[in-house]
C-alpha cells in the first residue's frame, strides 16, 4: 500500500467533510434525488446530520438553471422569534440586490430606469425590517383620538350704551386615548403582500425563477417552526419562487392547528425527499459506501485498495457503526488512520473501539441539535441502554407498532433518537420469534453504546443476519421493550417538560 496515496485520500476526506463553498466533492446521487430536486416544486429534504443534505443543496446550486438564494438557518439559531423571520428576509434581500444590479451594465439606460428603482425598493425594505428589529416582539401602543364639537348661540344685551343682538360660536375639543396590543408577527403578516409583490418584481426583472434554499431548518425552535415556514410558504404562493428546505425529520414540526391551519403539509404544499440509507437494506448500504470510497479516490486522484486495509467483516461493521450516515462513516475511517500502518488489516474489534471512543461526539451533537429537549432525550436513551444492553445483554430490541401509539412521548423519543443516530431501524414490520400476532419494529442500538469491544455474554445481532434456512430469526428473538415499565420510569423522573410531538 502506498502510504502517500492513503494520506492524500484521508486529508481529502477530512477537508471535505464539512460543506463550504470551497468543497470540491459533488453529491453522489445514487438514489436519483437530484432530478426531482431540480424541478419547480417546493421540497422538504429529510436526512440525519451528516447524510449529505448540505452537499446536495450545494450541488443543486451549481447546476440549477434558476437563481438560487441560500440561507443557512444555523446562523440564526439564537435569534428570538419572530426576529428570525426578519433576519432571514434581510439575508434574502441582500442576495437579491446584486442579482438585480447585474442584470444590466451599470452605465446603461436600463440600469438607471429599471434596476436602480428596484434596488431602492429592496434597500427600503431592509430599513423597514431593521425598524421592526428594534421593536419588542409585542408591546402596547397608545392611540389618541380628538373629537371636536362646534355650536352657535344668539344673545341680546347692551353694547357700548346701546342695545343689540349677536350670534356667537362655541367649540368643545376632547382628546381620548386608548392602548392597543401590537404584535410583531402580525405586522410581518400584514406586510406579506408587499413582500410577495417585491419578490415577484425581482423575479420578473432578472428573468429567472428562484429557488429559496433554507438549510438546517431544525435549528429553528420546534414550537416556532410551523409559523416560520408558514411565512415563507405564503410568500412563495402563486409566484415563481420555490422553497427547498433541508432538515432532520423528527426534529421538525412543519404544521400545527392554531385557530387555523399554519405551516406546510406534506405532500400537498411540498414534496418530501428522503436521503437516509437505513439498516433495513444493509447490503445496499454497504454497496453505497464502497461507491463513496471509489468516488473519493477519483476526486483525490489516487487509487487506494481498501480491501487490503480493512477486512470484509470490519468494513461491514464500519458501515454498521455509521448507521448509514456518510459523515459518520468518514469520521470513523479517519479515526482508524493510526492503525493503518501497523501492517495488519483493520478488524471488527478495532472498529467497535473507535465507535465507542466517538460516541462522546454524538452526545455533544445531541446537545446541539436537540436544543431544549436534549436532557429529555438523554433520559430516554439512558433507560433504553440500561434495559437492553446492560440488563438484557442485547444490542437490539423489538417495539410493538400498535402499543407504542399509546405512549406518544416514548414514540417521539424513539424517532428522535433514530434521527440523532443512537438507535437504528432494522425492520419496520416484523413479528416476534414466538409469534403473538403483533407486528413490531426491530431496532439496533448504536455500536458506540457498547460497554467494550468484546462484551461477554452478549447477543449481538447484525442487520439481515439469517440462519441456514434464510430466516431472520435472531432479530425476531430480540427482547421486547416493556413500554409500561418504560413509562413508569419516566414518570418517576418528574420531568418539567415534554417532547414536542411531530407528525409521522
Amino acid at each position: 500500500m502506498n502510504n502517500t496515496n492513503l494520506t492524500t485520500v484521508l486529508r481529502f476526506i477530512e477537508e471535505n467533510m464539512r460543506v463550504t463553498e470551497q468543497t470540491s466533492i459533488e453529491y453522489l446521487d445514487s438514489q436519483g434525488v437530484m432530478g426531482r430536486l431540480k424541478i419547480k416544486q417546493n421540497h422538504i429534504i429529510f436526512g440525519r446530520r451528516g447524510s449529505g443534505k448540505s452537499l446536495l443543496l450545494k450541488s443543486l446550486r451549481d447546476i440549477a438553471e434558476v437563481e438560487c438564494i441560500n440561507v443557512n438557518l444555523e446562523d440564526f439559531k439564537d435569534i428570538s422569534f419572530p426576529n428570525s423571520i426578519i433576519q432571514v428576509q434581510k439575508a434574502i434581500i441582500k442576495q437579491l440586490i446584486p442579482k438585480v444590479a447585474s442584470k444590466y451594465p451599470w452605465y446603461s439606460y436600463n440600469s438607471f430606469k429599471k434596476s436602480y428603482p428596484l434596488k431602492t425598493r429592496l434597500k427600503k425594505q431592509i430599513k423597514l425590517l431593521d425598524h421592526h428589529l428594534s421593536q419588542p416582539d409585542s408591546y402596547d401602543q397608545e392611540v389618541k383620538e380628538k373629537n371636536s364639537k362646534k355650536g352657535t348661540a344668539k344673545a341680546k344685551g347692551t353694547l357700548l350704551g346701546g342695545e343689540g343682538e349677536g350670534t356667537f360660536e362655541a367649540s368643545n375639543e376632547t382628546e381620548l386615548s386608548k392602548r392597543i396590543k401590537v404584535d410583531k408577527l402580525d405586522i410581518l403578516k400584514n406586510d406579506l403582500s408587499n413582500i410577495k409583490e417585491l419578490f415577484s418584481d425581482v423575479i420578473h426583472h432578472i428573468g429567472k425563477d428562484i429557488f429559496l434554499i433554507l438549510d438546517d431548518f431544525y435549528f429553528i425552535r420546534k414550537d416556532e417552526q410551523p409559523y416560520f415556514i408558514d411565512f415563507f410558504h405564503r410568500v412563495s404562493k402563486n409566484i415563481p419562487l420555490y422553497i427547498k428546505v433541508a432538515t432532520i425529520q423528527h426534529r421538525s414540526k412543519l404544521y400545527t392547528q392554531d385557530k387555523s391551519y399554519v405551516g406546510v403539509e406534506l405532500p400537498h404544499d411540498a414534496q418530501p425527499i428522503y436521503l437516509d440509507y437505513s439498516l433495513q437494506d444493509f447490503d445496499r448500504l454497504v454497496s453505497f459506501k464502497k461507491q463513496l470510497l471509489e468516488h473519493v479516490n477519483q476526486k483525490a486522484g489516487v487509487n487506494v485498495d481498501y480491501n487490503s486495509l480493512i477486512t470484509d467483516n470490519a468494513f461491514r461493521f464500519l458501515c454498521l457503526a455509521s448507521g448509514g450516515v456518510p459523515r459518520d462513516f468518514f469520521s470513523l475511517l479517519i479515526s482508524l488512520e493510526p492503525l493503518f500502518g501497523s501492517g495488519r488489516s483493520i478488524s471488527k474489534p478495532n472498529v467497535i473501539e473507535k465507535a465507542i471512543e466517538n460516541v462522546k461526539n454524538k452526545m455533544d451533537t445531541l446537545k446541539k441539535d436537540a436544543s431544549e429537549e436534549d436532557v429529555l432525550l438523554e433520559h430516554y436513551l439512558h433507560i433504553i441502554r440500561t434495559e437492553i444492553i446492560d440488563n438484557r445483554r442485547w444490542n437490539a430490541f423489538l417495539l410493538s407498532n400498535s402499543e407504542v401509539q399509546k405512549y406518544p412521548q416514548i414514540n417521539q423519543a424513539i424517532k428522535e433518537l433514530v434521527d440523532l443516530r443512537f438507535i437504528h431501524l432494522v425492520n419496520s414490520n416484523t413479528s416476534a420469534a414466538n409469534s403473538d400476532g403483533t407486528r413490531y419494529s426491530a431496532y439496533m442500538l448504536d455500536i458506540g453504546l457498547f460497554p467494550n469491544a468484546n462484551p461477554r455474554d452478549f447477543q449481538q445481532v447484525e442487520p439481515g443476519q439469517m440462519d441456514d434456512k434464510h430466516r431472520q430469526d435472531k432479530i425476531r428473538s430480540a427482547p421486547k421493550l416493556d413500554l409500561v415499565s418504560f413509562s413508569e420510569q419516566i414518570a418517576t423522573l418528574n420531568l418539567t417538560r415534554e417532547l414536542e410531538v411531530t407528525e409521522e
